[in-house]
């Protein structure tokens, strides 16, 4: 990690939806080519702080930049288009379309590229993330690591320079983690940035360069993986979570 080349920048972000304190004045950065993880128990607003930097979800106050663009009133399509992919908790497959159309829908959705140049972004997006096997596969055919991977292979074929990933991991068994770990790897080795949100603790270890945990609207702990999750706040806010159980271990 380049600890001098900030990327991505989010100052002072305000959110409210009803009572319910999203964010209330929260920064971080994430620097160019590192892996920065996003924890917080069930209900802590992290998909939906993930909605505020994509531009899905509408920011009370703050802003969100870029390689020092202010993109803070700039829609999710644009904000695709300069940088930011995103993936999603829940697989947004479509069963009638291939592994391949997926990525190339993506590609032709957010960008204006020439034919040739959006099959070239789709083919290398899908290899990248191990698809090549299932590039005629129908979306609906898929299990479900390879439906996490086709996610992750949509917001890959953007070429982005930072990737927001909502909980890639979960559901999978060790060994599906660990290629989905590897993958992750893979692509901040060549430059990407990601801000992973995620349960299954031992993915964040195995990549994170640091890990910062959501609360009631605040960062109460930033730092090392193994630091955040032993710093007492965390781990008071997350008592009775499975989090960080054998099972998110």
């Amino acid at each position: 990690m380049n600890g001098d080349s900030i990327l991505f920048e989010a100052e002072n972000l305000v959110k409210r939806i009803g009572s319910l304190v999203i964010a209330d004045g929260i920064s971080f950065v994430v620097p160019a080519g590192s892996v920065v993880g996003l924890i917080g128990p069930n209900g802590a607003g992290k998909t939906t702080m993930l909605g505020l930097l994509s531009g899905d979800v509408r920011l009370d106050a703050g802003t969100v930049r870029l390689n020092g663009r202010d993109l803070t009133r700039v829609g999710p399509s644009q904000r695709a288009r300069v940088g930011i992919g995103r993936t999603y908790q829940v697989p947004r497959t479509f069963g009638g379309l291939t592994v391949f159309e997926h990525a190339l829908l993506a590609v032709q959705q957010s960008r204006r590229v020439s034919r040739t140049e959006a099959y070239e972004l789709a083919t290398a997006a899908v290899e990248r993330c191990g698809l090549s096997n299932l590039t005629n596969v129908l979306g609906g055919d898929l299990r479900l690591l390879d439906r996490k991977r086709l996610e992750l292979a949509r917001a890959v074929a953007l070429r982005p320079s930072i990737i927001l990933l909502d909980e890639v991991a979960g559901g999978l068994s060790a060994l599906e983690v660990n290629e989905l770990i590897d993958i992750v790897n893979d692509l901040r080795s060549e430059g990407t940035a990601f801000l992973w949100v995620e349960h299954v603790v031992r993915a964040l270890i195995a990549t994170a360069d640091r890990v910062l945990c959501l609360y009631g609207g605040a960062l109460i702990a930033e730092g090392l993986p193994g630091d955040v999750l032993e710093h007492p706040a965390v781990i008071e806010s997350y008592f009775g979570s499975p989090a960080f159980t054998n099972e998110g271990a």
